[in-house]
């Protein structure tokens, strides 16, 4: 034998395991592309299961009933027609919700019922109304052409008819839907709005545009398009997804007539289907748990019992039944099915029934078989017995069962209508080798289970805590299975997160609880030993407020667990630090869990396109795609963060655990992998996987994306539907659900975990993963300028991942050529960007009038093609012919200049800049009409400014022409200003008003000299132009320039500040003021009135005003003791009482200190024995001059001498 002889061994022993790695592949695919309880048989469907929801209300139970039984009857008969007599139903299980209560008054049932557990995956959902399709039947599709849908949803309003034609309508939109969901077809009709599907689309035949809908469509609703009727060039979602071939075709090329099964049978009438009801019952599990010698290694068994005490004790919800089974080469119950509930110590003697150490027997002679006897046995004493049971199978997966056992447990689990879960504990392989199989793939995709595993952590005769906790979750995992989604009072992990050990620390972190989940929450600390865990366990409130747990600690040393439970939890962001102590090949982890609220449901359900299938990754033509649906209750959750996590169990060659894979999953309805938008199913293909063959486990977590995440508003709730007001009602599914109405999603987060995928097969050295296909190309023509453009999304290098090469397009002049994608090629293709980008590109196209077809598809750098794109149609019309522009009277010859563009004659249309006439009166025509709308609006806001000034200027000027009286202030002082000039003497009594530049009038004290103000003064206080000179000869000359005067200023309205406002405002004008002095230079005297005034027409005194600038209007009043003849001031100043003297001097704060006001009183002076009466002084307002006094004043002061120029300037 030659040295090339073993490598041409090896190399022919690695291609047969990969043709059998691909036969079992295909082997699996096909036996799990339909669920295993839904079979057509012999013509008849068994297994069909009809799930009820809570949101029905029970008061319509009988109608619900009776309507169910009745459609589903006139469904089997228009089934057998439709298939012409190869389908019809035989069985039917309908599953009532738990609040119903089954009594002959309000839900009176013929057949008995039983008690089951409601199952998870019914294939017909009766519900609340959609918030599009109301009660309407409407399939959710999220697989690919000829793959079965998830389910069939319908209001409990459509069931409600009331004559046989309802429900034989009610029957025939059924079988609509059923067509899709069971094999695979979709819609072939158009919706308004959508950009992929229009409504209307030209026919190929007649270039004529035409409904687009299938021609047999009528008055009754058919199934789908005979092969007849089919249009392929049609733009329908059908032809899109399924490459233009017809709904029958698809239909006889499905696993239940694929090769001649079920062929056309000879009876005259279709099965008559038989129901059995069901009533949904609280969970029913048994763990079953493996006892050999493999659990005596290490710290194995002790984890096993820990986590099976966690999970029996604080995850299992109330009300649910609780088995265990251990079992090694034979099986024995340790604890039997009991109710679990927080009352009693049941959970207590459930979760630590469990041996205290395994047993000696090894791990070969182990016996699965008669464990899944044992139990089966456990559900014997339970009235419900074992169907829809689910049985969680702890086992270390080396030493598989014989052959012979595995399909007789199949056979058992599938008679019993039992689900199991295996949780492999623990998965020991080679580091950095590939993994082992386990030999129960069968079992788990037979009874649609899930498998969890847990890899060896071991570290000499230690386990890391890691791995305990990691069981905790596989078996929570397991027993959140068995409970319907989002069930109240459901356990749910909120936060979860190691902290290695070695360096004495602070494990800090935060967690978020929202109003979706229940009132209380447990904050758990996990240890290997109790002395990691150190003295400060601190949890701080979104409120601030610090807890200082050490009272509320508890410790459950058979859990390995402290946990502090937190009542009535504050909703937001929390914030905790925990003490590290552990060793460097330890470390604690740290959990938060919570319960479902009872108000809110929030359900996240995650699969996969191949479940419980190994993956072949050298086999692109078998892809897998990962789906996460999120709802809120019965509604979808739109813009929702969905991101699922890829984990390589186990360590690489250096030890170090793999690092985990992060996939971003989009409701984008893309064609490929979305099928539609809008429906919340999230998805993505997965990517491909660096580690190599091994065991992956598969988890997705879910929040509000910081406030973008929405959920319709489900109007239907609102209003009564009947089955008639619903015909109108838009069908699913176009290429996006269009809602009306959204509101945002309150914050919640969410986690779950899918189990583990296993990779059988190495990924190739070279790339053969091709491009997705292009499913959403659109062509749009500018009917102006003729100019084509395409749309798409671009797709990724593998898949929907990275980036394509570059593209290839072609324009086809039929669909049939374009399908094979043949025709002309589109130059100018631009570079592909990163996925999921939109693309635009503008194409040459010279074909008018002609009906033509565009494709695409992306091709990567290794030469991997893409599928071919959806077909889209253009119809580019004619361009108008404009004739040329005559310039002189001979006519214009073609040019023969071989340089000038094909096509330019007198035919030409004449252009500038490369637009012709018509484009540039267009242009034009825009342009000046938007310059007339912004003149006309510019002349408006000018006309109304200018307006407005001039109705404010006339305001003013009323203003200062009614407020034409003098008020005199005291407590001025005297300024001399050299600049100004003379002004004359009744310049006061001019009817002229100054004004500012901008039109506003000033007040004297704005206008008039210093001057001015003191002769008006003068004026006013003498009927001669002489000083003032008493009768008795008492008083000095009244011409020096240092005794103080008073301003003068134009008052109107009494102006009073904000807070001291008086109820009643006085136009009439305000009490005059005496001056006062603070030094002894001039002597007091007696002040005669003007004869002309009485006090009693005067205002009121208002005392405690005082004024707060110089240029005030605020009149004070002053209140002075006065004789009927006379004025006279008190013969000594101390005579003046703080309370006799004005406002303005008690605001100065005179002392005794300070100089005299007045001087001595004549010791002859008459003595008044009565007491002073208080009045009002009137201001001095001096009757207007004539004009001719006027004048002569004029003359006498200009022939004066000039004086200084006098500036009052009040004191404040």
């Amino acid at each position: 034998m030659t040295s090339s002889q073993p490598v041409k061994m090896r190399n022919m022993t690695s291609r047969m395991k990969l043709v059998l790695v691909t036969m079992m592949v295909m082997y699996v695919q096909e036996a799990v592309a339909f669920p295993g309880d839904l079979r057509l048989v012999n013509n008849g469907y068994n297994g069909l299961t009809v799930a009820i929801s809570e949101n029905v209300p029970h008061d319509h139970c009988n109608h619900v009933i009776h309507g169910l039984k009745s459609v589903l009857t006139e469904f089997s008969n228009v089934l057998w027609t439709t298939t012409g007599g190869r389908a019809s139903l035989r069985e039917v299980t309908v599953a009532l919700p738990r609040s119903w209560k089954m009594d002959a008054l309000t839900c009176s049932l013929l057949s008995p019922l039983t008690t089951s557990a409601t199952p998870s995956e019914a294939h017909i959902r009766v519900t609340a109304p959609h918030p599009v399709f109301g009660n309407r039947p409407w399939t959710q599709q999220s697989q690919g052409c000829g793959r079965q849908g998830d389910y069939i949803q319908m209001g409990g309003d459509f069931l409600r008819a009331t004559t046989n034609d309802s429900y034989v309508y009610a029957a025939r939109l059924l079988v609509t839907e059923w067509v899709k969901f069971r094999w695979g077809v979709f819609e072939e009709r158009g919706y308004k709005d959508d950009p992929l599907y229009p409504t209307t689309f030209r026919d190929p035949k007649t270039n004529s545009p035409r409904p687009n809908r299938c021609s047999t469509h009528s008055i009754t609703p058919a199934p789908f398009c005979s092969t007849a009727a089919h249009t392929p060039e049609a733009p329908t979602k059908h032809n899109a997804q399924c490459g233009g071939r017809a709904a029958w075709d698809i239909i006889l090329q499905s696993q239940d007539f694929i090769e001649g099964r079920n062929e056309p049978s000879n009876a005259t009438a279709p099965l008559l289907p038989s129901f059995k009801f069901v009533q949904e019952s609280a969970p029913r599990i048994v763990l079953v748990v493996e006892d050999t010698a493999a659990m005596n290694l290490q710290r194995r068994w002790e984890f096993v019992r820990k986590a099976v005490r966690r999970v029996v004790v604080y995850d299992v919800p109330d009300g649910a039944y609780v088995s265990l089974v251990v079992f090694n080469s034979v099986a024995q119950t340790a604890a039997p099915l009991l109710k679990m509930d927080s009352l009693s110590d049941v959970r207590q003697r459930v979760g630590s029934s469990l041996p205290r150490n395994p047993s000696r027997v090894p791990e070969s002679h182990k016996c699965v078989l008669c464990a899944l006897q044992e139990a089966l046995r456990a559900f014997s004493s339970d009235p419900a017995g074992a169907e829809g049971a689910t049985i969680i199978l702890v086992t270390t997966g080396k030493g598989a069962a014989p052959q012979s056992d595995l399909n007789e447990m199949s056979r058992l689990a599938n008679s019993r209508g039992v689900r199991i879960d295996t949780v492999l504990y623990p998965m020991t392989e080679r580091r950095g080798g590939p993994s082992a199989s386990h030999g129960l793939e069968t079992l788990v995709a037979d009874t649609r289970g899930s498998s969890f595993t847990v890899m060896d952590e071991g570290v000499g005769n230690d386990s890391k805590v890691s791995m305990m906790v990691a069981l905790m979750d596989a078996l929570l995992a397991a027993v959140r299975r068995s409970a319907p989604p989002a069930a109240p009072g459901a356990p749910v992990i909120i936060h979860s997160r190691p902290y290695p050990g070695g360096i004495a620390s602070m494990a800090s972190g935060t967690f978020t609880l929202d109003e979706s989940l229940g009132p209380s929450a447990r904050f758990s600390i996990y240890y290997y030993d109790l002395n990691h865990v150190g003295n400060t366990v601190k949890l701080t409130t979104p409120s601030g407020q610090t807890i200082a747990s050490v009272n509320m600690q508890e410790e459950d040393g058979d859990a390995n667990v402290i946990f502090v439970n937190i009542p009535k939890a504050e909703r937001g962001l929390w914030h905790y630090q925990v003490e590290n102590r552990a060793d460097s090949h330890q470390g604690l982890h740290i959990q938060v869990t919570g319960t479902e609220s009872e108000e809110r449901k929030i359900s996240l359900r995650l699969w996969t396109s191949l479940p419980n299938t190994p993956i072949n990754a050298t086999d692109p033509s078998v892809p897998v795609i990962i789906y996460a649906e999120v709802k809120d209750d019965e509604v979808p959750i739109l813009k929702a963060k969905v991101t699922a996590k890829l984990q390589r169990l186990g360590t690489n060659a250096t030890g170090s655990n793999y690092d985990p894979i992060y996939v971003d999953l989009f409701d984008n309805g893309f064609g490929d992998p979305d099928i539609t938008g809008g429906d919340g199913v999230y998805s993505r293909y997965l990517p491909a996987l660096q580690g190599g063959p091994g065991h992956y486990e598969l988890s997705v977590s879910v929040d509000h994306n910081s406030g973008s995440a929405v959920a319709p508003i489900n109007d239907a709730f609102t209003r009564p539907l009947r089955i008639y007001s619903e015909k109108e009602k838009q069908t699913c599914c176009g290429s996006v659900i269009r809602y009306d109405h959204v509101k945002p999603v309150a914050q919640f987060q969410r986690s779950t975990t899918y189990g583990v995928l296993d990779v059988v097969s190495r990924r190739p050295p070279v790339d053969l993963v091709p491009p997705t296909r292009i499913l959403d190309l659109r062509t749009f023509v500018n009917l102006t300028t003729r100019e084509v453009s395409l749309r798409w999304t671009a797709p990724g290098d593998d898949y929907d991942w990275d980036r394509a090469h570059h593209y290839e397009a072609k324009l086809a002049s039929s669909w049939a050529e374009a399908k094979a994608f043949e025709g002309q090629r589109i130059p100018g293709m631009p570079a592909p960007v990163m996925v999921g980008t939109e693309q635009v590109v503008s194409i040459p196209v010279v074909t008018y009038d002609q009906l033509v077809y565009v494709v695409i598809r992306a091709v990567d750098e290794a030469g991997n093609r893409g599928g071919v794109s959806n077909i889209a149609a253009l119809w580019v019309p004619q361009p108008p012919t404009t004739p040329p522009i005559v310039t002189s009277p001979r006519t214009l010859a073609p040019s023969s200049d071989p340089s000038e563009p094909l096509g330019r004659g007198i035919t030409q249309p004449v252009r500038v800049a490369g637009l012709n006439l018509e484009d540039m009166a267009v242009i034009i025509g825009s342009v000046g009409g938007f310059l007339i709308i912004v003149a006309v609006l510019a002349t408006f806001c000018y006309c109304h400014v200018a307006r407005r000034r001039r109705h404010q200027h006339k305001k003013d000027t009323e203003k200062i022409e009614a407020n034409r009286n003098v008020i005199i202030k005291t407590n001025s002082t005297l300024m001399v200003d050299q600049d100004e000039s003379q002004d004359s003497v009744d310049s006061a009594v001019k009817e002229e008003v100054v004004t500012t530049k901008d039109g506003r009038p000033l007040s004297p004290m704005q206008s008039w000299g210093a001057s001015k103000l003191l002769q008006e003064h003068e004026r006013r206080f003498s009927v001669t132009s002489g000083p003032l000179v008493e009768a008795a000869g008492t008083l000095a000359h009244y011409q020096s320039l240092q005794e103080p005067f008073p301003d003068v200023t134009l008052t109107g309205t009494h102006s009073y500040p904000s807070s001291q406002t008086p109820s009643t405002t006085h136009s009439d004008p305000p009490a005059y003021q005496p001056p006062y002095t603070t030094a002894d230079a001039y002597a007091a005297y007696p002040y005669p009135y003007h004869p002309g005034y009485s006090h009693e027409e005067l205002p009121p005194y208002t005392p405690g005003l005082s004024s707060q600038s110089s240029q005030a209007s605020t009149a004070y009043t002053h209140e002075m003791a006065s004789q009927p003849s006379e004025l006279a001031y008190p013969v000594d100043a101390s005579a003046f009482q703080p309370a006799d003297m004005p406002s303005f001097v008690g605001e100065i704060a005179y002392t005794q200190a300070q100089p005299p006001m007045y001087a001595s009183y004549p010791e002859d002076a008459p003595v008044t024995t009565q007491a002073p009466v208080r009045a009002k002084v009137p201001p001095p307002v001096a009757p207007k001059p004539p004009l001719a006094a006027r004048a002569a004043a004029t003359v006498t002061t200009a022939t004066a001498s000039v004086e200084p120029k006098r500036r009052n300037v009040t004191q404040v």
